[in-house]
């Protein structure tokens, strides 16, 4: 009888435990795991060199601790030397995927092919790796960095209605996100005969030197500029300083020049939504930026199919239609 007793107790806890045990599994993994989400660790390697990669960082911190999955965060400090190490640490440490924003899509191939032969699974996050190294990632993370570029340059086009000069200030030497956005921004504006690039620098995406690279155009070009397209907004916003400081000046025509950037932080949400020469730019959110990474790499690890592509949506807007997006968190 006590025996029959036990065994209806212990049957009872199997159909308790089960429904809970499936619980464990967030609404974007099948249940039940393989592996349970705090026996995951997750690399991360990236640059902390700007506001979108701080709130990336925060985004990432809080996701994973709210899953109950571990971390080990190394930042390059945008140093591409420095990045390759960093995956080989994470190696090193038999973390279970490692998450990489490559400071450049070429240099982190030998790293992340290393991460491979062991048996470590990379996913690529917001800027796409060199293609020789894409047999070595599991999948690619993030916007769709050309896309973004080519919003730019459409906007910018339609701000000068078709026809003047143009500046390109970009991201940094070698990066994929900055070598895809120019590329956009060129077969935008190439579509149009009558605008002309004039000159395109790099500014290691960080609002000084765009400010700096910006009154360098002035000094050359002056007045003949119509239009300038910054590599995002913070990039923009360095530009517009410089802008704004050459006009106190009497060196160039108030609004004359046209500004757009690839996407879109709250100071120049704030500037498009006043109106003024800040035309337009578009939404990329970090914060879904981190999630859908972390995502993808969890899907990885549990041995779910994914695609080898995930992109994630980045609508450019106006001052008629930004109210229909919200204000960036940066």
């Amino acid at each position: 009888m006590r025996s029959h007793f036990l065994a209806a107790i212990a049957m009872a806890a199997m159909f308790v435990a089960g429904p809970a045990l499936a619980q464990d599994a967030p609404d974007f993994l099948k249940a039940p795991l393989k592996k349970p989400l705090k026996e995951i660790t997750i690399g991360l390697s990236f640059d902390l060199v700007n506001p979108y990669g701080t709130v990336y960082d925060t985004t990432f911190k809080s996701f994973t601790e709210g899953l109950g999955v571990k971390t080990v965060i190394l930042d390059s400090q945008g140093d591409v030397t420095r990045q390759p190490n960093n995956i080989r640490d994470l190696i090193a440490q038999q973390v279970d995927a490692i998450i990489v924003l490559p400071s450049n899509a070429k240099t982190v191939i030998p790293a992340v092919s290393e991460a491979h032969a062991a048996g470590i699974p990379v996913v690529i996050s917001n800027s796409v790796i060199d293609p020789a190294g894409e047999p070595y990632i599991a999948a690619f993370s993030g916007p769709n960095q050309y896309i973004t570029g080519l919003h730019a340059g459409e906007l910018l086009a339609e701000a000068l209605g078709g026809k003047g000069n143009v500046v390109l200030i970009t991201g940094n030497p070698g990066g994929s996100a900055s070598i895809e956005r120019e590329k956009g921004n060129r077969d935008a504006l190439g579509k149009f005969p009558d605008i002309k690039i004039l000159d395109s620098q790099p500014s290691d995406w960080k609002r000084e030197k765009a400010q700096a690279v910006t009154e360098a155009y002035i000094s050359r070009f002056g007045n003949t500029i119509d239009g300038l397209i910054g590599a995002d907004d913070g990039v923009a916003l360095g530009a517009l300083n410089a802008i704004d400081a050459a006009i106190a000046a009497g060196k160039i025509d108030k609004d004359k020049i046209k500004v757009t950037s690839g996407n879109v932080f709250s100071a120049g949400y704030d500037a498009i939504k006043a109106g003024g020469i800040y035309y337009g730019s578009s939404i990329q959110a970090p914060e879904e930026d981190a999630r859908s990474a972390i995502r993808t790499a969890l899907k990885v690890i549990e041995g779910e199919d994914v695609p080898k592509k995930v992109f994630f949506d980045t609508p450019k807007f106006t001052k008629e239609t930004i109210d229909q997006y919200p204000r960036p968190a940066i």
